[in-house]
């Protein structure tokens, strides 16, 4: 008897016998396995604080076994695609049910990702997580050194691989050990991505790793703004969020008000230095309330020239106007123009 199928007899005989009114349910997922394998043991899902007690680690017959336990709360977080590892529960087999009802609850949590992964606003939404989390890193990966470089670059090649995945309302049934053969069964890739992918892996010159994650970022980042689900403006880089009501948004603009008239006062000034430095806080608030509500991205600071400040003024003028004007805050203009802000 192979040690898989001993160890997964053993441990369906100890569920039975020794937990049964302690674990729901006994499940094989074998993606991230070396040969993928057959039915085996993998994770369970405890009823009780006693059914936490078979999780366990060891080796038999030179090979490491780890059967972990798995909350329902943790499986609902694969369902909402808040973990990484989605595939074990997509992907996941059923080896034991303590009831019917533990069963359905496992299929209805399967049903569940299927819909979230075909739902274009929460994919984009992931999408954009994951590359900014790329960006964070890439930042980090600037001040690394030696091994630190290459774990960095590792990374950051994974969350832009996300980026491109979620864009396609899949995930990587083996997590990053394979991403490169799972995206060329990927309709909407980079052009050129694979290929940058594994020539960052292969370059053993840090620097240049640096250089070649920066041209992948800005890669994915135009690979987003071209595919900008329909509803958003597809040359910028917004996604509806409509937890945040209309009224933050004239909360947001009332508070704002004063910075508009602060950087107009320096711009009459040609007050360089400080104009720059009310532009950049503006800038920060403009991107962080058009990523809140939705709306298209209001750039301010590419308008800025020392030695002609006017162009400044009348950007911020502009994306003043853009933020009460846009069709997603029409209610909110409404509002404002009785109250006089405008």
């Amino acid at each position: 008897m192979k040690y898989d199928e001993f160890v997964t007899q053993w441990a369906l005989k100890t569920i039975r016998e020794n937990y049964a009114d302690d674990i729901s349910l006994a499940v094989s997922h074998t993606t991230l396995s070396i040969d993928g394998g057959g039915r085996k043991i993998s994770y369970y899902v405890p009823r009780t604080k006693k059914g936490e007690e078979l999780a366990r680690t060891f080796i038999l017959g030179g090979v490491g076994y780890d059967i972990w336990c798995v909350s329902w709360e943790r499986l609902e977080q694969f369902a909402e695609l808040k973990e990484y590892n989605i595939t074990c529960l997509a992907d996941a087999e059923l080896l034991y049910a303590r009831t019917e009802e533990d069963r359905e609850r496992f299929l209805a949590l399967r049903r569940t990702l299927a819909e979230n992964l075909n739902h274009p606003v929460l994919m984009r939404s992931l999408a954009l997580e994951a590359y900014a989390q790329a960006k964070s890193l890439y930042s980090e990966l600037l001040f690394a050194r030696e091994g630190d470089v290459k774990m960095g670059a590792g990374y950051v090649l994974d969350y832009l691989a996300r980026a491109v995945a979620f864009t396609n309302h899949t995930y990587f049934k083996h997590a990053q050990t394979a991403q490169p053969e799972e995206l060329a069964r990927i309709p909407l890739v980079p052009d050129g991505f694979t290929d940058l992918y594994l020539d960052i892996i292969r370059d053993r010159d840090e620097e240049r790793q640096k250089e070649k994650c920066y041209r992948i970022i800005c890669m994915v980042q135009d690979f987003l703004l071209q595919n900008a689900p329909q509803g958003t403006d597809s040359t910028k880089d917004s996604v509806p969020c409509p937890e945040h009501h209309f009224q933050d948004l004239a909360d947001w603009y009332g508070e704002l008000s004063y910075t508009w008239l602060r950087l107009c006062h320096y711009t009459s000034e040609k007050d360089a230095a400080k104009s720059y430095m009310w532009g950049i806080y503006l800038q920060s608030e403009l991107n962080q309330v058009c990523g809140d509500f939705g709306l298209r991205k209001m750039d301010l600071m590419s308008a800025f020239d020392a030695e002609n400040l006017q162009a400044l003024a009348e950007r911020a003028v502009w994306n003043r106007k853009c933020a009460g004007l846009s069709p997603r805050a029409a209610a909110v203009y409404t509002n404002m123009q009785k109250q006089r802000i405008f």
